[in-house]
């Protein structure tokens, strides 16, 4: 599958730990969101906010396999990255454990369209994606809320 960009990131805990920490909503608000509807369950539709940012963005939960994958569908208008052309995106979040029982995380997104707004969009979630990676890194091994 051709994928618009991939983000690694090597977290010093557990699989298990880094899997919890991304479907759990209440673990997803020490580090990442400020408000989540829900845990990431297979068919539901959830909604993320920021306190910076005054608009719900809804999240479709498209598949859920423990400690191995998440696929997310955002759609591109509700997230406000096209304002006419509404597509969607798919998230995937892949986790690998390592020998050192660290885990490397991916996200990557597949759908941007490679007009400007799909660009623009696309390089946007890419920092987004890379900062939720290091704050969730800094909140599991060393306690700490980067935001």
């Amino acid at each position: 599958m051709a994928r618009n960009y991939t983000v690694h990131t090597k977290i010093l805990a557990p699989v298990a730990d880094v899997f919890d920490a991304i479907v759990s909503r209440d673990k997803l608000c020490n580090y990442f969101t400020s408000e989540a509807t829900g845990d990431l369950v297979e068919g539901d539709r959830v909604g993320w906010r920021w306190h910076h940012y005054e608009n719900e963005l809804p999240v479709l939960v498209a598949k859920v396999v423990p400690n191995e994958r998440i696929e997310l569908v955002i759609d591109s208008t509700e997230w406000k990255k096209t304002e006419e052309d509404a597509y969607p995106v798919k998230v995937i979040f892949e986790f690998e454990t390592l020998d050192d029982g660290g885990t490397m995380l991916a996200i990557s997104e597949d759908g941007w369209k490679t007009d400007a707004d799909g660009l623009k969009g696309s390089h946007e979630n890419c920092g987004g994606w890379t900062h939720m990676s290091m704050c969730l890194k800094g909140w599991l091994e060393h306690g700490i809320d980067m935001r």
